[in-house]
């Protein structure tokens, strides 16, 4: 598929195998337990290419459309949901590595690494100061999903002194020792979303690159990199939602054949609660899905003709990013609730997916309240957000 065309519909890499899924399930329940990614399957996701899957091609990635990377990351996280965040966070976090260092800085080291795993945080936490031949940095990076089985850690920072701000994304080895154990969550627990802490750290200027806050990134000839951030990061987080609500829909599928509810005459299947439920959960779901993939062809005809985002597309976009996410979370609750007493139980994977689903809420690009400021931007007003 060329890098400028969009697909009719949502198909994943066709370097994502049925084995490759069936091991991604079997480890949800170790990783959940150790609230850690399996680093196996990350590692191997790596090997296949699919840790750089938004990477240019020219830049040592496989240079994917988005859609095809939410399709990716909607069937990861159909299998264990943690596993379906980690590796969309880590294709996010190469993405910023090849948005912003030099080109031949990211050419080289996919060269060196292809099967590398990039965690770490766009979120400038840090700060830095230049010194003879590279920069020290200092500071805290929460949310730092998938750190512990990352080969190397992405973080941003504030360059010191400078008015207005610039940023300076760092590329450095991960370090087991820099990790603080801070991820202790009810959903999405196997991320291992721990804190990294870098003090006086020094890294090399080929591997550092300072730019405007809110920049966009170096000129590519990728139509995904000619987006802002805002527009960027929100889709991939429906990936997540939508499998987590798919997984919902079948488990409670599954749970209707078999359940007869207490006092009832028949299995659950056969109650009018449950033919709503799932009717309700399969229409919410499907609508969120739908309104993304509309929105993104509409900025992906933009970005790939060269074309300015409107306001509106913008907004229209992250509308439907935050509805979508808020769909899914609707679509479990409403089965969840179907689901009665069974879905309290450990046994049934209902209330996790609950948390987890919840959890990706959690993140501000696709939080409910960015709906309001898409109301805002379509009215006419000040988004008051620096990300619109």
């Amino acid at each position: 598929m060329a890098e400028s065309q969009s697909p009719r519909r949502f198909n994943p890499p066709s370097e994502l195998d049925g084995e490759m899924l069936a091991r991604i399930r079997a480890c949800g329940e170790r990783s959940d337990a150790e609230r850690n990614p399996d680093r196996e399957i990350m590692a191997d996701l790596g090997s296949l290419g699919l840790m750089r899957v938004l990477v240019p091609a020219q830049l040592g990635g496989l240079g994917r459309h988005p859609a095809e990377f939410i399709e990716f990351t909607r069937r990861v996280t159909y299998e264990h949901p943690s596993t379906g965040w980690v590796a969309m966070t880590c294709n996010e976090e190469a993405e910023i590595f090849a948005a912003y260092l030099e080109p031949s800085t990211v050419a080289g080291f996919y060269a060196e690494y292809p099967d590398a795993v990039i965690a770490g945080s766009g979120v400038p936490r840090g700060i830095v100061r230049p010194v003879d031949g590279g920069w020290i940095v200092n500071g805290r990076w929460t949310f730092v999903s998938g750190c512990t089985a990352a080969d190397w850690w992405v973080v941003a920072n504030v360059v010191e002194g400078t008015d207005p701000k610039e940023l300076c994304h760092i590329l450095v080895p991960a370090d087991p020792s820099l990790i603080e154990d801070t991820w202790h969550t009810v959903g999405l627990r196997g991320t291992g979303s721990h804190d990294v802490v870098l003090t006086e750290c020094f890294v090399p200027a080929h591997r550092a690159a300072v730019v405007p806050n809110y920049s966009l990134p170096k000129p590519n000839e990728h139509p995904f990199y000619r987006l802002p951030s805002g527009l960027r990061f929100p889709f991939p987080k429906t990936g997540v939602a939508s499998g987590i609500a798919d997984r919902a829909i079948d488990e409670f599928t599954a749970l209707a054949t078999d359940k007869t509810p207490l006092f009832a005459r028949s299995e659950l299947a056969g109650r009018p609660d449950a033919h709503s439920a799932i009717s309700h959960a399969e229409a919410l779901a499907g609508a969120g899905r739908a309104f993304v993939a509309d929105q993104l062809d509409e900025i992906w005809e933009a970005a790939a003709s060269h074309g300015k985002v409107t306001a509106a597309q913008h907004a229209r976009a992250r509308l439907a990013c935050s509805w979508s996410v808020q769909n899914c979370i609707a679509a479990v609750e409403t089965l969840v609730t179907a689901a009665g007493s069974t879905a309290n139980f450990t046994a049934s994977p209902l209330g996790a997916l609950l948390n987890d689903v919840r959890a990706v809420a959690g993140h501000f690009m696709v939080g409910s309240y960015q709906m309001d400021t898409a109301g805002r931007v379509l009215l006419g007003q000040d988004s008051g957000d620096r990300n619109f």
